[in-house]
């Protein structure tokens, strides 16, 4: 075999092309050295080498971009085109295969091997390839105008297969893949591929169209037959039926739009006319009238407002929240004298279309912990007004349009939730309870909170705009509720509008009596064991609240409630499970039962003990589940002085240890410590409390008692629990929840508490029960604590006037509040 000729010639990499021996393809040059390229090819005798780009994304490619196989072509035209643009025409000649490509210059030039092209065996069969080809042309008009199979018989078989493989159309990689075959039998192979890809498509495009046309006929065939049975019906004189415009414009009369709406929707009506039925606009189009229609425009609930009655409902559906019911019942009580006084007409709106005031009173908002019942006080003020009740989930809520809606620009666009629940509702006065309203948050999608600003102002929502309808909708007659787990994670301009009703929890009274009056009666009835005369004595029940739940409202109370009867209703299907045990099934529930039916206490009792080692002393903190009882230890070591804190604390009570470490540091000696007792210890302030985090202003005084009592070795009340800020001089600053605290130290049965003195005022929110049960004791400065805390008090190693920081001495009796 001759050894291939090398050639260096002018070089253009094309794009989105492959160039065979023997075909002849135009293509724009738009790239400066490309110009330039072909310029100089123009020159040396209108020879260049064209090379396929394996990326047509790539602007300036490289060896490694490029294909190895190319052709050598030769230039036969070439036309100027604006922007310093031309457009060449070029024939193929022959392969070459790519050895050095070299773009380092003005012009781009290349250095390859010239290939030879094979011969093909005499005495195969083409048949199989001829028929092919007649197919292809047979298919393809365009290809048939340049080319004929007899054409293809005088060729020689590689240039048969190269002017047929220009002519498919195909991807550049299948292309390429022909052209790299130098062999004719490969290359043939692949051609055969190419044509029987060709071949399928060309089937599933000409089945696409033949169903395409067979709906056309349908839809044409349909709209006939219909025309014809409407002219049948008018001749027999039978009373035709309405079209769908007419119906839907006798929907849009007796809707009661406003007029911006009726407007509206009569445009759209007479858009809709205008399309043909079958086409996608008139689907959205269809779709926006529906929503408008089934809106209630008009339609309003009989509202029953009697105080007495919604007093009863409130009673019945709840225990204790006496507060929150009395503030429930003032604002039904406004709402009753709002509807004696005439609406006022709007302005620029016309006449008002309604016969009622417009609700402008503050929007509630309950919170408090989780299963405190707030949506169920929701539902008991719905039913006492006789209002449709309807609940909006904010929970997770990040998108602007879950409020407004999305634009009917868009795709499957659809009203916002408020509209939806409006539609729902039926009637455009229902109860609309935002829950879960501290849980939203905001992205690149919009703020939903700012969103909601409109809706719940009544300077605003009296014309509602909703982005898929694109009119005014009326909410002021919509009687808002909010819920929320934390007031702090409300956003403040949403927060504005809202008045804040905490519901704290439940006393272990409280619990059962709620769960005697309404728990247990409807976990009865949902279990099938109305019937059974099952009953649960008020020692059960009490067993439950402390050995099983620990919780500030009564959801867990709820469950284990639950899961005793799941397993009584088994007993009295399978009575082997009782026999085998030597029982027999017992309907009454016992606080020995309890265990043998629930199994071991989940709770363990947290009791006070008679004496705590030193560095052991109670806190009360707030969690978003209520209150809860915190214990601090503190530990001496060897050391140089320094403060290790664990227990996965958050910042402010980080300040906080460092500060009341501060605090024992200035008054040193008058706790009996040397001034330098830092200088061979360590401190080590854990709480022990399962890794949870914790954080918040009111730890500072338990962590001072903390050092105080194991720096001096005196032990702390184990009876006594405290919570309160603590400054560098030792005042005791107020704190926040503390009826949530003093329930917590109620419920885990301690005796006394130590509070700020500026809290006094607020104990009045607290239970009575608690208050009778629990030694109060008020604060305002730390020796009041130490001298309450502890057991006894520090001895001062010196005078009193050796602390230059120290305060004046405590009184005699700190204050007490029953």
């Amino acid at each position: 075999m001759a050894v291939p000729k090398t050639l260096t010639l002018p070089a253009i990499p094309i794009r989105d092309m492959v160039l065979f021996p023997g075909a002849r393809v135009p293509f724009v040059v738009g790239r400066s050295a490309s110009v330039r390229t072909l310029e100089l090819a123009i020159k040396a005798g209108d020879h260049l080498l064209m090379l396929t780009q394996k990326d047509a994304k790539v602007e300036t490619p490289g060896q490694d971009d490029l294909f190895a196989i190319g052709t050598l072509a030769l230039v036969e035209s070439v036309i100027a085109l604006p922007k310093d643009y031309y457009k060449v025409g070029v024939k193929g000649i022959a392969r070459v295969n790519l050895r050095r490509y070299d773009d380092s210059g003005e012009v781009i030039q290349a250095e390859a091997y010239l290939l030879p092209e094979p011969s093909h065996a005499a005495g195969e069969s083409l048949q199989p390839f001829h028929q092919a080809v007649e197919a292809f042309l047979g298919r393809n008009s365009d290809a048939s105008r340049l080319l004929s199979l007899d054409q293809i018989r005088e060729l020689p078989l590689g240039k048969a297969i190269d002017t047929v493989a220009g002519l498919v159309p195909a991807e550049v990689k299948q292309k390429q893949e022909i052209l790299d075959q130098l062999e004719i039998e490969p290359r043939l192979e692949a051609l055969m591929r190419l044509l029987e890809l060709d071949a399928a498509r060309s089937d599933v495009d000409r089945t696409l169209d033949e169903k395409t046309r067979q709906r056309l006929d349908q839809d044409h065939k349909q709209y006939v037959l219909n025309e014809k049975m409407r002219v049948i019906q008018q001749e027999l004189g039978k009373k035709e039926e309405k079209d769908e415009s007419t119906r839907l414009k006798d929907q849009i009369e007796a809707a009661g739009m406003s007029a911006e709406a009726k407007a509206k929707a009569l445009e759209e009506l007479e858009r809709l006319e205008a399309m043909p039925p079958q086409s996608a606009e008139a689907t959205v189009s269809r779709t926006y009238l529906d929503w408008l229609v089934a809106l209630p425009w008009q339609a309003l609930a009989d509202e029953r407002l009697d105080l007495m009655e919604a007093e009863r409902v409130l009673d019945e559906d709840h225990s204790g929240l006496d507060k929150i019911k009395a503030r429930i019942l003032e604002h039904l009580a406004v709402m009753a004298r709002l509807r004696n006084v005439p609406p006022k007409a709007r302005d620029g709106a016309g006449e008002p279309n309604e016969d009622r005031a417009p609700l402008r009173g503050p929007i509630l908002c309950l919170v408090g912990p989780p299963g405190v019942g707030k949506t169920s006080l929701a539902r008991s003020i719905a039913r006492a007004l006789n209002r449709p009740f309807v609940r909006l989930s904010l929970g997770g809520v990040r998108d602007e349009a879950e409020i407004r809606g999305h634009r009917r620009t868009y795709i499957g666009s659809m009203p916002g939730r408020i509209i939806s629940l409006m539609k729902k509702a039926k009637v455009r006065n229902p109860l609309m309870l935002l829950d879960e309203i501290d849980k939203m948050a905001s992205d690149f999608r919009g703020d939903p909170s700012s969103a909601l600003l409109e809706v719940l102002d009544p300077e605003q929502n009296a014309s509602f705009q909703d982005h898929y309808l694109d009119v005014g909708f009326d909410l002021s007659q919509v009687l808002f509720l909010a819920t929320a787990n934390m007031r702090h994670q409300i956003p403040e301009p949403l927060e504005d509008r809202l008045e804040v009703l905490e519901l704290s929890g439940y006393t272990t009274k409280e619990k059962l009596a709620i769960a005697q009056q309404h728990l247990l009666p409807r976990a009865l009835e949902g279990h099938g064991m109305k019937d059974m005369g099952v009953r649960f004595e008020p020692a059960a029940l009490e067993k439950l609240v402390q050995a099983y739940t620990r919780e500030a409202g009564v959801r867990q109370l709820e469950r284990e409630i639950a899961n005793i009867l799941r397993k009584l209703a088994r007993h009295t299907l399978q009575p082997h499970l009782l026999d085998s045990a030597g029982e027999v099934f017992d309907p009454v529930i016992t606080a020995d039962r309890v265990p043998k039916l629930l199994g071991p206490e989940k709770i363990l009792e947290n009791r006070a003990e008679d004496t705590a080692p030193p560095g052991l002393v109670n806190g009360l903190a707030w969690t978003p589940t209520g209150g809860d009882l915190l214990t601090i230890e503190a530990a001496v070591l060897p050391g140089k002085g320094n403060l290790k804190l664990t227990g996965k604390l958050g910042e402010v009570m980080q300040e906080s240890a460092n500060l009341a470490l501060s605090y024992v540091r200035a008054r040193a000696e008058r706790l009996g410590l040397k001034r330098d007792f830092l200088d061979t210890v360590d401190l080590h302030v854990h709480v022990p409390e399962g890794a949870i985090p914790k954080d918040g202003p009111s730890a500072g005084i338990t962590l001072a008692t903390a050092l105080i009592s194991v720096l001096t070795g005196i032990p702390a009340r184990a009876d006594m629990a405290m919570t309160g800020e603590l400054t560098l001089r030792g005042r005791v600053l107020p704190i926040g929840g503390l009826k949530e605290k003093l329930l917590a130290a109620h419920r885990q049965g301690r005796k006394a508490v130590l509070i700020p003195s500026e809290n006094a005022r607020h104990l009045e929110e607290v239970p009575a029960e608690v208050r009778e049960q629990l030694s109060i004791h008020l604060v305002s400065h730390m020796d009041e604590v130490i001298q309450l805390a502890l057991t006894r008090m520090p001895e001062p190693l010196g005078p009193e006037s050796a602390s230059p920081a120290a305060p004046a001495p405590p009184r005699e009796k700190p204050a007490t509040a029953q």
